[in-house]
């Protein structure tokens, strides 16, 4: 063997830990595969447009945390938009009473940070809203707090008669044209992030909205602003809860 072969030898050598461990972390690299529940539920409230969603998560090779939890929503027209986790509910077993028998038990759960194991694939029910609408909300939203602030200085606040400020039908109709939803198909990419490399599999879906879903999820621009009203006023005895309209259409596969 000659001088030079055996220095290429000792350098492959070398090496060879390195390339197994690359090996091994791709091979045994988290895999997160989604599962979700027949349909979605979508709408849209006083908090803007909603998406709520039964969401499972089968883990394989090592667990994972997730940091972040997203539905990048299209349009057939190609109109795109982020709806971000905002609230997890997890049901964590039966509750046994006298009167009602066996009742579920919910937990609520900080949308901070969720960690997957392989051991079991647990089911959340996790509330989603638009990004959009949020940040631009937050501009009406100062202004109506900023007139609050005045009028208790000045000892002029009174709360029926705010609700007809100008700062409040200017979010009165902030809300009211926001409304994103469209007839036609969209396709749902639900997008996780973790402090770790990981692979995704089965998070894209796709569903329609008829003009029937859409006549009927309209119906929550009139329920806005009497919404507000028990926001600022209170609910009386006699009133009932705010009711709205919601759209459960099928998810399917892509």
């Amino acid at each position: 063997m000659k001088f030079i072969d055996g220095i290429a030898i000792l350098g492959a050598l070398a090496w060879t830990p390195h390339l197994i461990t690359l090996l091994k972390n791709h091979f045994t690299k988290p895999k997160v595969r989604i599962i979700t529940s027949r349909s979605a539920e979508l709408g849209f409230t006083s908090f803007g447009p909603i998406f709520n969603l039964h969401l499972a998560f089968s883990i394989e090779h090592k667990d994972i945390v997730v940091s972040d939890l997203k539905i990048r929503l299209k349009h057939s027209s190609g109109e795109e938009r982020i709806f971000e986790w905002q609230g997890i509910k997890q049901n964590v077993g039966n509750m046994k009473t006298r009167d009602a028998g066996t009742m579920p038990f919910d937990k609520e759960q900080s949308v901070l940070a969720i960690k997957l194991n392989q051991t079991q694939i647990e089911e959340r029910f996790i509330r989603f809203q638009d990004v959009a609408f949020i940040t631009s909300k937050k501009k009406y939203d100062n202004h109506a707090v900023k007139k609050i602030t005045y009028l208790k200085a000045e000892k002029k606040y009174d709360a029926e008669k705010f609700l007809r400020e100008p700062e409040m039908i200017e979010l009165y109709n902030f809300n009211k044209h926001y409304s994103p939803w469209k007839e036609g198909e969209y396709i749902a990419s639900i997008e996780i992030q973790s402090p770790e490399e990981f692979i995704l599999v089965d998070n894209i879906r796709s569903f329609s909205l008829s003009s029937i879903d859409i006549e009927e999820l309209s119906k929550n621009k009139d329920v806005l602003e009497a919404d507000y009203k028990r926001w600022f006023l209170g609910k009386k005895d006699e009133e009932l809860d705010t009711v709205w309209h919601w759209c459960n259409p099928t998810l399917m596969k892509k």
